[in-house]
């Protein structure tokens, strides 16, 4: 295969501002320039340049993270979400229309954070400087590709998020909620010198808790009301051959 030089797609002032902390719009689009560092670098890539019409086509696509620390969908950088926005045409230039959409559930989960319970989606942090990567494992299904020559790419709407929460273990969240019903009992039987002892017994054992499970791998989840922008990227094209 060709050397492929990617290409860099960066996001217009606006954003740059909204990941700076400052008021951002809703959308935001990104901007092909060689003189500032881009907010993230897409590159395609596949095994092979030439592949049989019954032969499995993978393709992976490297997210290169700029000098930001982004809070983005799980979905859209760890799934085969990544490649739901292909662009496959052929040698006359024509677009191959999808035979089957690449789609894949992202529901909503509430979250109980601060004792509230706060609607989020499953999220995933991209570190400065760093990249992540996912594959799609055949894209046969997807497309009807005959024998003959075609030019594949990728767009991919990368939205970003200001917060990003860790679900609590169940336990905590019902003890929680035990401390909230005592700081609100107004009941005379209950002395102010017993509540706060029953309220640092509780905060005890939630400590306990969160020591005990500190190791385990936690999944982190975006409050969707924190949507601070998107930009859309563009990957480089990469050539393949169905013989």
């Amino acid at each position: 295969m060709k050397k492929i030089i990617p290409i860099y797609l960066l996001l217009i002032s606006s954003l740059m501002g909204c990941l700076a902390g400052q008021q951002e719009p809703s959308e935001t689009r990104v901007t092909e320039t060689g003189t500032s560092r881009p907010l993230a670098e897409l590159h395609l890539s596949t095994p092979k340049t030439n592949y049989t019409a019954k032969e499995q086509i993978p393709l992976e696509l490297s997210i290169q993270n700029g000098k930001f620390e982004l809070l983005v969908p799980f979905a859209d950088v760890a799934t085969k979400i990544a490649f739901s926005e292909l662009t496959i045409t052929d040698a006359n230039g024509e677009r191959v229309k999808s035979k089957r959409p690449i789609t894949m559930e992202n529901p909503s989960k509430y979250i109980m954070h601060d004792g509230e319970s706060v609607r989020c989606i499953r999220g995933f942090e991209l570190k400065a400087n760093t990249h992540q990567v996912v594959q799609l494992e055949d894209l046969q299904p997807h497309y009807r590709l005959p024998p003959g020559k075609y030019s594949v790419a990728v767009v991919l709407k990368l939205e970003v998020y200001r917060k990003s929460f860790i679900e609590p273990h169940p336990q905590v969240v019902e003890l929680e909620s035990d401390i909230r019903r005592l700081q609100s009992n107004r009941d005379a039987a209950l002395t102010a010198s017993a509540k706060n002892e029953a309220i640092n017994e509780i905060r005890g054992q939630i400590e306990y808790l969160k020591e005990k499970h500190k190791d385990k791998v936690k999944s982190i989840y975006l409050p969707v009301k924190s949507r601070r922008g998107a930009a859309s990227l563009t990957s480089n094209s990469i050539s393949l051959t169905v013989e």
